[in-house]
């Protein structure tokens, strides 16, 4: 069993060649609307939340997107507490756009966290409760043959496989992420790995994680709870980014999101769960 997989972007563009039989149409692309994109996690976790800010580009735009260095953002709980962010507080050029809390604090689970944005006049919100996630098992190390035989990279034939019980009383989604050496592994440059329980069951078991390792690196695995809503917004993104363009495909849509005023992105709420695992050969033991 393998982890449901998707390619995963904020924001997609769609340009229609309209072609007659002696004039051409060119269409005016550069002129789309600029919107703000916010990408923000709180977690029941001392450290890690951040709310990342950028604005869209105009078609014809190359480079990165502008990150937006100058808003005011705060996160507040329903029990009357507020958490100041600050923008990049270490000034490091990677994480510009970027805003940490000035106080830290950890999230709890069953609390509602409120998410408050102000960017150049414009006020943006989100909320989301921060639900329950649950505890890894174990992680165990194993040989894929296939890859013995013939390895991208010499010695890199190693598997991990998952395990957790998976809570019949009540509903549950979840994003994994998988790390080697504290770098994030994906078998493709944009997945995202995410679930819900029908389609984990009742017992995880055997479940392959992304990548092939060698001996000596260490794995992680999280896993975050996710909200239906925060499920909905992944499946949109899976829905928009494998739409194939034939003319039975549905026309392309922002991905539904928990953010007010037209910004695009996701404020997520989530209790992590986490496991390590030194990379051995099973076959010493």
């Amino acid at each position: 069993m393998q982890f449901k997989r998707t390619y995963i972007s904020l924001l997609a563009f769609v340009a229609l060649l309209v072609f007659g039989c002696e004039e051409t149409v060119q269409l005016d692309l550069g002129q789309l609307e600029e919107r703000v994109v916010i990408e923000g996690l709180v977690t029941n976790e001392q450290d890690g939340h951040y709310v990342k800010l950028t604005r869209t580009r105009d078609f014809y735009t190359n480079g990165p997107a502008e990150r937006i260095e100058d808003a005011t953002v705060s996160v507040s709980d329903e029990n009357g507490n507020t958490y100041s962010f600050v923008h990049n507080p270490n000034g490091l050029p990677e994480e510009e756009g970027f805003y940490y809390p000035i106080t830290p604090f950890q999230g709890q689970i069953g609390t509602t966290y409120s998410l408050s944005v102000a960017v150049d006049g414009e006020q943006y919100t989100a909320a989301e409760e921060l639900l329950p996630v649950t505890a890894i098992d174990s992680l165990t190390v194993t040989i894929d043959f296939e890859e013995l035989e013939e390895p991208e990279e010499e010695g890199r034939y190693y598997e991990v496989l998952f395990y957790a019980s998976e809570p019949q009383d009540r509903k549950d989604q979840y994003l994994f992420k998988f790390y080697n050496d504290g770098e994030i592994v994906k078998d493709f440059p944009t997945d995202i790995y995410f679930s819900d329980d029908d389609l984990l069951g009742e017992r995880i078991d055997d479940l392959e994680i992304a990548g092939f390792y060698k001996l000596g690196e260490m794995v992680e695995v999280e896993m975050y709870s996710l909200t239906q809503e925060a499920f909905i917004f992944y499946s949109d993104l899976f829905n928009l980014l494998n739409n194939d363009g034939g003319m039975f495909s549905p026309p392309p849509a922002d991905p539904r999101n928990n953010l007010s005023n037209g910004a695009l992105g996701y404020f997520q709420v989530s209790a992590v769960s986490r496991e390590q695992i030194l990379i051995e050969d099973p076959r010493d033991d």
